[in-house]
């Protein structure tokens, strides 16, 4: 048989540097939205920090923000590339494994199968799989596929204000990995279920006790061999059609190939089938984003991957006929199935076994690259720029007329800068959602870099203010309010209502500057210090306080003079607008 790495460099290396040069791309354009994502989302931050927001706002922005970034990468680019990948280089490691395997990248083992089974008490609610492989190994018929499976409980809460209920759909992992289905050769009637031995390994003598009250799974039948006591448990309908199963040779072959993959798994003989359940945290034969596609060790753990599976038919014997004689295909069994499925595919000329054809797929050179890469794109942008770019104008336009009306709020709440921000960010994405990408980018252009400028001048003025400030003349002033106020806010997620008080000092005093009886709320140029019942206590009414004023802006006082010192963080801001204001620039000039 031809080895691995041949069959690597002769057949597989040709495509896999046709999707390398796709990888590239869609490692690029990963990048350039998981940037987009956080750039959006510390903008928010900032802008947050300049005013009270709820924290369920920034929870629904980052779900908004995070479907905005990476939905028209996903559509754009990685379906394509994952496509290209589970179309050509898994089904020729199938077919170099074994010619008679047939691939499908959309199947999956039918629930009925995995319920049939028996190895999970609980029956799945959401039932999901992909990358099927069904066909003959020797006289032995197998099919096998990844697949989640969770159990899905609905909870009713009755709250404790009102008659009304409310559902909670509550979601429990129950298997996710490989699970494999093939004809088993001993005619039995029973359920015989095999399961790892947790609890003798971890209570001794007192698991076995407990071994014997997992009643729902029948009775616990002792096995002889001890070393595959260690490993295992026996569950079974049948004192004696469990032994018959489980020979002695068998159960040797099940202790080595649990060796041999250091797995957890589980087996069941039911319905003349035999199911294996072998538990993976990874998802199986999916393509690479981050890591080159063209090292032979990545395409090693495809083929291992495969090979675990399909080990199980030799490691196991399972095409020894030496106990049933040669029948008919019963309907229920795998042999069946898999050629109704075959019945089903639509017909396509056999692909000719690998090393058959001599005319061998020439490498690409550096000019058949970048061309492959151009028809990449283009055939990326033909088949889904009229979807994407119908769906991205809509949720600029929703996005846009949010903003504006949010930033129109802000400014008369006199959040002057934050109202600025969000502003502008309106009018980008109502540029963006009603006219030519030309003039989005134009307007991002000029847009990003205003913005930017903004934020660092609004900075710098705020600094300069409070440095100026310990300088402002002195007036004599009076407190003539001091109180606290309390805001009541009601959380009921918890299913029943629980109201908290959130206090706020008032505080606000008269004084006279340039002939003119002012009145005042500020306290100081940056956060107090304190709590709102401090505050109080520190200014109650009627208390005499000197006020310092701008003597520019009488109107503009403060108690406390002075404040933070120099803050870098909206420069960081200043400076990512900017740098957003100039890649919009230059993807104009592209």
């Amino acid at each position: 048989m031809t080895s691995l790495e041949a069959f690597y460099q002769s057949d597989l290396l040709p495509d896999l540097e046709k999707l390398e040069v796709q990888r590239l791309i869609v490692k690029k354009k990963l990048i350039q939205a998981i940037g987009i994502f956080v750039g959006l989302n510390l903008a928010f931050l900032f802008i947050a920090g300049q005013f009270a927001v709820n924290i369920m706002f920034f929870f629904i922005f980052l779900v908004i923000s995070a479907i905005f970034s990476f939905f028209p990468w996903h559509l754009k680019y990685y379906r394509a590339y994952h496509a290209g990948f589970k179309e050509t280089i898994i089904p020729s490691i199938v077919a170099f494994i074994d010619q008679r395997l047939r691939y499908d990248k959309a199947g999956m083992v039918p629930k009925e199968d995995f319920v049939a089974s028996h190895l999970f008490k609980d029956r799945p609610g959401e039932y999901g799989g992909d990358d099927l492989v069904s066909g003959t190994l020797g006289e032995t018929a197998v099919r096998f596929s990844e697949i989640h499976a969770k159990r899905v409980d609905v909870i009713r809460q009755r709250s404790s204000s009102s008659n009304s209920h409310r559902t909670k759909k509550r979601v429990t992992p129950i298997f996710r990995g490989l699970f494999f289905v093939a004809d088993f050769n001993k005619a039995f009637k029973g359920k015989t279920i095999v399961l790892p031995d947790t609890a003798q390994k971890l209570f001794g003598d007192l698991g076995q006790a407990l071994q014997a009250l997992n009643v729902p799974n029948g009775q616990l039948i002792k096995m002889e061999d001890p070393e595959f006591e260690k490993l295992f448990v026996v569950y079974g309908e049948d004192q004696v059609e469990g032994r018959f199963i489980l020979s002695t040779s068998l159960m040797r072959r099940i202790v080595e190939f649990r060796t041999h993959t250091q797995k957890e798994m589980r087996l069941s003989f039911s319905a003349s089938k035999l199911h294996v359940a072998i538990p993976f945290e990874k998802e199986l034969f999916e393509p690479k984003i981050m890591e080159s596609l063209l090292k032979i060790a990545h395409v090693q753990e495809y083929f291992d991957d495969l090979k675990l599976a399909i080990d199980i038919v030799d490691d196991l014997n399972l095409n020894t006929r030496i106990w049933t004689q040669k029948s008919q295909v019963a309907r229920d069994s795998v042999a069946a199935a898999n050629a109704t499925l075959a019945d089903a595919t639509p017909s396509k000329e056999a692909a000719p076994p690998p090393f058959s054809d001599p005319a061998r797929p020439k490498r690409y050179s550096e000019n058949e690259t970048k061309a492959l890469f151009k028809e990449f794109v283009n055939k990326a942008d033909g088949a889904m720029a009229p979807k994407i770019k119908t769906a991205k104008r809509w949720l600029k336009r929703i996005a846009g007329i949010f903003l504006l009306l949010l930033g129109g709020v802000l400014l008369l709440m006199d959040a002057v800068l934050a109202s600025l921000i969000i502003l502008g960010f309106g009018v980008f994405f109502l540029i963006g959602g009603f006219m030519t990408p030309t003039s989005e980018k134009l307007a991002g252009a000029v847009i990003f870099p205003a913005i930017g400028i903004v934020i660092a001048l609004f900075s710098y003025n705020a600094y300069a203010t409070r440095m100026e400030s310990k300088a402002w003349p002195t007036a004599a002033g009076v407190i003539v309010r001091s109180e606290i106020e309390a805001h009541n806010s009601t959380d009921s997620d918890s299913g029943s209502k629980t109201t908290q008080a959130v206090q706020y000092a008032k505080i606000a005093y008269q004084y006279e500057a340039d002939g003119q009886n002012l009145k005042g709320t500020q306290i100081s140029l940056s956060s107090t210090s304190g709590n709102a019942q401090q505050i109080v206590a520190r200014y109650p009414k009627g208390k005499s306080v000197r006020v310092y004023y701008n003597p520019d802006k009488p109107k503009q006082a403060v108690l406390v003079p002075g404040g933070d010192g120099f803050n870098f963080v909206p420069y960081i801001f200043s400076t990512v607008f900017v740098l957003l204001g100039l890649f919009s620039a230059t993807r104009l000039r592209k």
